[in-house]
């Protein structure tokens, strides 16, 4: 039984790993992404701009609102879920935690 448990314990740390692992590259193709979209901003609107006849300066500002509400929305997504993954749970999500290992050790 104690080297079920030592196993299981292993498995759940290598999984946590993995995780963090995952999530740092999340991280990083994020960064990346960051970069390459906010430097081609301005050559998307100017594309548009040059492309378009009679382009309304409200279309102009949603498309530039846009633009930047993307890597905001995926930098809160993946800010949540590093939060998520270092401990900085919920209360009633910690007790679940607690309640399926328990079961899961006592099988």
């Amino acid at each position: 039984m104690k080297k079920n448990m030592n196993s299981t314990k292993h498995e759940d740390a290598l999984e946590h790993v993995i995780r963090l692992r995952e999530f740092y590259q999340q991280v990083f193709v994020y960064i990346i992404f960051v970069i390459v979209w906010l430097n081609f901003k301005n050559n998307i609107i100017a594309f548009v701009r040059t492309h378009t006849d009679n382009v309304d300066n409200n279309f102009l500002n949603w498309l530039n609102i846009n633009i930047i509400l993307v890597p905001v929305l995926w930098g809160i997504i993946i800010l949540i879920y590093g939060l998520y993954l270092n401990k900085f749970k919920l209360s009633f999500l910690k007790k679940w935690e607690e309640k399926k290992l328990k079961k899961i050790m006592n099988k």
